[in-house]
């Protein structure tokens, strides 16, 4: 659920612990942040603009996955899965590839659509019986072998319907003490993963406590930031008195009901530009 980038002038705190992160990260500390929050807070436009950035500025590997909503078990790594192809499917994906075949062959085969018919089979000969923790192992490795050469950027959004193995693959990252220039962030909404069981919020508390994993938990915004959301999209428009007051009153400061109140005064012309 995208926010437009005039709210995330209400988001600098926020946006500012992101590249303290990074910084770290840079400095081959590795660094796993969960963005939490409920549905329409802004934790997607928040890592969508933080990214951006980063591409403006940076040269870095950047994957994205997204988890969805499955009945049963759903597919082992399916997000991580979509990440690594797509970092396979970019620039210097072939650097990926080759890695992932002297590191992860288990991973590689995940992805034929990366390989040729001739590599595929050898792949499958050389992987037959690789166990979990194996598959666990291998593609850590290759993270790490990855980020001695260029940062990466790991996005995960709605962890809250993750598969398993997914989640059991970021915690033993994290837990990971070789250096890796690797920033994972990972999305999700506690309330849902505590309303279906899932154990997200579970792992990400006992990472904490351990001080191997980060939480930046996005709250409502204050009648400051309607006033800043405000003053950003209608750069110099005035305002009534009171307008930021009533606005907050009557969405709470949640962002999204804030842009729909917003868009439906414009629509009627009670505000105009």
């Amino acid at each position: 659920m995208l926010i437009p980038p005039a709210l995330l002038v209400a988001r600098h705190a926020e946006m500012a612990q992101l590249h303290q992160r990074w910084t770290q990260a840079l400095q081959g500390t590795r660094q796993v942040v969960f963005v939490t929050g409920e549905a329409g807070i802004g934790k997607t436009s928040l890592v969508d603009a933080f990214v951006a950035q980063l591409a403006t500025s940076e040269t870095v590997w950047l994957g994205r996955g997204q988890c969805i909503e499955q009945y049963g078990a759903g597919e082992a790594y399916l997000p991580l899965l979509e990440a690594f192809g797509q970092v396979g499917r970019g620039r210097d994906g072939a650097r990926l590839v080759e890695v992932l075949h002297q590191q992860a062959p288990s991973w590689l085969l995940q992805m034929p659509a990366l390989l040729s018919a001739t590599v595929y089979e050898g792949l499958q000969q050389h992987s037959r019986g690789t166990t979990r923790d194996r598959m666990l192992r291998e593609l850590a490795e290759a993270v790490e072998t990855l980020t001695l050469e260029r940062p990466l950027v790991l996005v995960v959004e709605d962890l809250h319907w993750s598969d398993f193995a997914t989640l059991d693959w970021l915690a033993f990252v994290a837990r990971r003490r070789a250096a890796a220039r690797l920033l994972v962030l990972g999305t999700y909404r506690p309330a849902d993963a505590v309303m279906r069981a899932h154990p997200v919020h579970t792992v990400a508390q006992e990472l904490q406590r351990q001080e191997r994993c980060t939480e930046l938990v996005l709250h409502y915004l204050s009648e400051v930031g309607v006033v800043a959301y405000l003053a950003q999209r209608f750069e110099t428009l005035e305002f009534p008195e009171g307008l930021a007051w009533v606005l907050h009153r009557h969405t709470n400061g949640n962002p999204f009901f804030l842009v729909t109140v917003v868009q439906e005064l414009l629509r009627q012309g009670i505000l105009a530009r």
